[in-house]
């Protein structure tokens, strides 16, 4: 054993050993741990409790290849080195680990390994802590935004609606934060016992972090360690922050090129500004009521030749001519995006439905050269997924040369880019949540747009959908699953098609409005689509309002595009932002995004903050209590002030109102739908040297815009130029106070004056 009469200086962080623990110390927090139950706390440089120790043991592991685990009982420090602290600790029932504990300013990596070779239950707990919000998918389906009470120990994509899979937890109150990188089976329990984070079937524990700090810190540690353990994040593309539209919402499955280009003109025609369009099934050959049909891998083999003898009813061929259909999106500036799977359809032996002439000679070319997911004895294992029919063989993600291959694969459909859309269900069989994270980065690495739906802990491409959403459905469930999105560090959320799927013409009363407030609910999401088209309606008022949320959407992309390109660089979810991590101190935020209170709201952006009424009440919801942070907040469309910290209890919210407060930075950037240009809206709520930078979506270009003014008197209020110091011609809003002007890519902007 090692013995110390003072801390020893290791390069960034100091270990002192006393009779009954060990304190880590760095610039940000103290790690303690007990050398009875190797039970550890952290602690703020003032000595305050950030995370607790738990009261019986800090890790517990079962014997190799056991299902029970027991409970650490001693720990005892074996060495230090300039990176790194190693302990063993010993468990209850004598079987034994290394711990290795790499300290950082703000955050502390663990690994825990048992000495003996098996597979091993392992968890580190901590005593319980809350509120708690993130776990991707898994944090979508309870009550509340808050996940605190979860217990599973089967955490992976075991189904569809739990693809984005991610254990980041963030403690906003605590200022603390964890996660723990796994890819198979992963163990969560954050309850009134413990808060436990853990994987089963594992040889060790090799990468799990605990993260101290305000959010804004906390979120740039967890981006640097997600690109450290391989899952890194990309930067994002322009488009898919415009109103896009999605085919499946309109047609369902059964697509094709005259009914696609039809509803498409139909929106155009109509005024709504499109930028992108999925096509996500049906383009291929074959019948489709046949098992043989193609897919989404066919690659390239368009249904562009009739056929005798089918049974589905639908145009025969359903695309005759795919480049006129290209050229068609092409020419009205529509990016067109395909749907795309990582399933092969097996061979006929091993129980699939290949048709060489429907699906081509890929698959004997993956086969030769080992590029689908084998198992011990190298053979391929079969899967099955919601579509297609019938075995298929998974890509093998983890092959570069397999991912490369897929490339160029999917470059055959000549799209713009690609909505994955894997629905694996034997995902207990595969064991990777990272199935899809290889080839989304891939294809965006390609310059392809990516949709995304399979992911672990990182989101390669520009958006992120929610599970598919409909009628008829949990309501409340897409606010708490985009919100948890964001907590988990992908705020670039996609809440799926306006009305989701399934419709049938005529549509209902009730119908109508779900489908009103659907659109007055995704359109304040970074990203949205249209799919069956309002008009379906019959009601010139719903369908105008549908219109509003769109054009309002389109005006704010580039803002909403410059908050994604933030987050990128940052990892904070600046495009969307719960409450709770926007304001960490204010505790009335924590309970609000529940199904009770149905106080759906959050930050888009920098400076609106979002709060639809929406959830489970859709038809009859006319107000919503509505809290306001610390802060002066201005309604988007009434102008009235109101200074937070405050609720407006009973707050109209009507149909087509835009339910969004202007605060935080106080300025966005609009695009004018008229003629396209860019204008700042600057309005009263910051002075004196706050800034806001704008990126242009370009992706490259910014603009800066500072509040150098002392007050908000238009007589004096002046806008210059800030480099040239040119006066910059302005536009006053008497109703919101807002001062609006022309931007340039790289000119920078001043406000001076206004007392």
């Amino acid at each position: 054993m090692i013995r110390k009469e003072a801390p020893l200086q290791a390069e960034g962080f100091t270990v002192q050993e006393e009779p009954g623990r060990l304190i880590i110390g760095t610039a940000g927090y103290f790690m303690h741990i007990d050398k009875q139950g190797c039970c550890f706390s952290f602690h703020s440089p003032e000595g305050r409790v950030i995370a607790a120790a738990h009261t019986v043991s800090g890790i517990r592991f079962s014997s190799p290849n056991e299902e029970e685990v027991f409970d650490a009982v001693s720990a005892s420090l074996i060495s230090i080195d300039k990176h790194q602290v190693c302990i063993l600790v010993s468990n209850r029932n004598g079987d034994q680990a290394h711990i290795r504990i790499e300290p950082f300013s703000s955050f502390v990596k663990l690994q825990v390994i048992p000495r003996v070779e098996g597979r091993y239950i392992i968890d580190a707990r901590t005593a319980p802590l809350q509120p708690v919000y993130g776990l991707g998918d898994h944090g979508g389906y309870g009550e509340s935004t808050n996940v605190f009470g979860i217990t599973d120990d089967q955490f992976f994509n075991s189904n569809d609606g739990k693809r984005f899979v991610s254990n980041f937890a963030v403690f906003p109150a605590a200022g603390f934060a964890q996660v723990l990188f796994e890819d198979g089976v992963k163990r969560v329990r954050i309850n009134g016992e413990e808060n436990a984070l853990g994987a089963s079937g594992v040889r060790g524990v090799h990468s799990l972090y605990y993260f101290i700090g305000d959010p804004k810190q906390i979120y740039l540690d967890y981006k640097q360690a997600r690109h450290w353990e391989g899952y890194p994040d990309l930067k994002p593309k322009y488009d898919f922050f415009e109103v896009g539209y999605e085919a499946f919402g309109s047609l369902g499955w059964n697509t094709c090129q005259e009914s696609v280009t039809e509803d498409v003109q139909t929106y155009l025609n109509k005024g709504y500004r499109l930028k992108w369009a999925v096509i996500g099934s049906g383009f291929w050959k074959g019948d489709r009521k046949a098992d043989d049909q193609g897919a989404t891998t066919s690659f390239g083999i368009w249904d562009d030749v009739s056929e005798e003898d089918r049974t589905d009813g639908l145009p025969n061929p359903r695309y005759p001519d795919k480049e006129a259909m290209k050229e068609f999106f092409r020419s009205r500036g529509i990016k067109l995006i395909l749907g795309l799977r990582i399933s092969f359809k097996a061979l006929p032996e091993d129980g699939g439905h290949h048709n060489a002439l429907y699906d081509g000679t890929f698959i004997h070319e993956g086969l030769e050269r080992g590029y689908f997911v084998t198992d011990e004895r190298g053979k391929p294992i079969t899967f099955r997924v919601q579509f297609p029919k019938g075995a298929v063989y998974l890509l093998d993600a983890r092959n570069d040369e397999a991912v490369n291959w897929y490339l160029s694969l999917a470059q055959l459909w000549g799209a713009d880019g690609f909505k994955e859309d894997t629905m694996l269900k034997d995902g207990a069989l595969l064991l990777n949540d990272a199935k899809c994270n290889g080839t989304n980065a891939k294809l965006m690495e390609a310059g392809y747009y990516s949709m995304v739906r399979n992911a672990a802990y990182s989101v390669p491409g520009e958006i992120l959908r929610l599970e598919d959403t409909m009628y008829g459905m949990d309501q409340d469930r897409p606010a708490i699953n985009g919100l948890n999105y964001a907590a988990s560090g992908a705020p670039n959320v996609y809440a799926d098609i306006i009305a989701g799927k399934y419709l049938a013409i005529p549509l209902t009363e009730d119908q109508k409005l779900y489908m009103v407030r659907n659109a007055m609910f995704a359109f304040v999401f970074p990203a949205m689509s249209v799919g069956l088209g309002p008009w379906n309606m019959n009601c010139v008022h719903f369908e105008d309002i549908v219109k509003k949320a769109c054009d309002w959407h389109s005006s704010m992309a580039p803002y909403l595009y410059s908050a994604a390109i933030d987050s990128f660089h940052s990892g904070y979810p600046h495009t969307m932002t719960p409450l709770p991590i926007a304001f960490p101190t204010d505790t009335t935020t924590y309970e609000l995004g529940c199904k009770s209170k149905k106080q759906y709201e959050w930050m888009l952006g920098p400076s609106l903050l979002a709060a639809p009424a929406y959830g489970s009440d859709y038809a009859r919801v006319t107000a919503r209590d509505v809290y306001l942070p610390e802060g002066k907040w201005i309604d988007y469309e009434t102008g009235a002030v109101f200074h937070g910290p405050v609720t407006l209890y009973g707050y109209e919210i009507p149909l087509d109102k835009i339910p969004v407060f202007i605060g935080g930075k106080g300025v966005v950037v609009v695009r004018d739908l008229t003629d396209d240009r860019l204008y700042a809206e600057v309005y009263p709520i910051q002075q004196q040297g706050s800034k806001y930078v704008f990126h242009y979506p370009d992706g490259k270009h910014s603009t800066i815009i500072t509040n150098d003014n002392a007050g908000w008197n238009v007589e004096t209020l002046e806008i210059i130029e800030t480099e040239s110091e040119n006066l910059v011609p302005f536009r006053y809003n008497a109703k919101t106070g807002s001062f609006s002007f022309l931007i340039q890519e790289g000119v920078n902007y001043r406000l001076l004056d206004g007392k």
